[in-house]
């Protein structure tokens, strides 16, 4: 009598991670420039690129991307650089891409691709294993691949919620919160101990310390309330019973500094 091995449920999410190295522009760049780590976003007709690493060979990147298909840096820091290039990388590359054949083998993949040492390390999902294993085909026939992983979704709900689109993260912003959000981050608001203040930051910005406070708590708020999904799906209690009860006061522990928590008021 044989067994039969249990096949995934029709409609299965299967995942897969994978190492690819083949000529391509961004791969060719990371072979010339082995310690940078480039993240690559493909947006339609541009790409953005955000790349670390030692000084001179990040430096020697940037020049050569700027040289080979044009773009602009929009910002460098003590931890790297991002470029915004002014045509899609892929549509200098004549022969099939990656992202070619995922189209073709109906598979899409999360962004972003890192490449580091001529390998681009991807992360793909298709309705099928059959999918996956036809660009894992194609793939070969174009250059060298090696498979991390391949897994059917056994928790589609959770996966989604792992998947955490920026456009999630960052719906409801206005520049001037975006703005101030990045100033901080930048001169080191964050950091602790913080590397500044709200009214250096304000001059900065050319703003009141009291607007530009509210741009940023707005911003804070904003990103808060959008990623409050993803944050309950992270948390030991059940989803909305973070200690009402003692927030409201009807348990209240003692504040910092020994003061109670005033009940709220309906």
């Amino acid at each position: 009598m044989s067994i039969s091995t249990p096949q995934p449920a029709e409609g299965t999410l299967f995942a897969a991670s994978m190492d690819v190295r083949h000529d391509c522009a961004v791969g060719n760049l990371s072979r010339k420039f082995p310690a940078v780590r480039i993240y690559h976003w493909c947006m339609n007709s541009r790409d953005l690129l955000q790349a670390s690493g030692p000084a001179a060979q990040l430096d020697a990147f940037r020049e050569a991307v700027l040289s080979t298909i044009g773009g602009r840096l929009v910002y460098a820091t003590a931890e790297g650089i991002i470029l915004v290039t002014e045509a899609h990388f892929c549509s200098t590359v004549k022969s099939r891409t990656v992202t070619s054949i995922l189209l073709a083998a109906g598979v899409w993949d999360i962004p972003p691709v890192v490449y580091r040492e001529g390998w681009e390390s991807w992360r793909v999902l298709a309705w099928s294993d059959r999918s996956l294993r036809e660009m894992f085909r194609e793939i070969r026939t174009i250059g060298e691949l090696r498979i991390v992983s391949m897994r059917p979704i056994e928790n589609l709900q959770m996966e989604k919620m792992m998947l955490m689109p920026a456009s999630d993260i960052f719906a409801g912003l206005t520049s001037k919160q975006s703005s101030a959000v990045l100033l901080g981050l930048r001169h080191g608001y964050y950091s602790l101990p913080s590397g500044t203040d709200i009214q250096r930051l304000a001059d900065g910005a050319g703003l009141s310390s009291s607007t530009f406070s509210e741009h940023l708590r707005k911003a804070e708020s904003r990103i808060l309330q959008n990623l409050r999904p993803y944050l309950e799906a992270y948390s030991l209690r059940a989803p909305g019973d973070v200690a009402i009860g003692e927030i409201r006061g009807d348990t209240a522990p003692p504040a910092r500094g020994g003061a109670a928590i005033p009940s709220e008021t309906p």
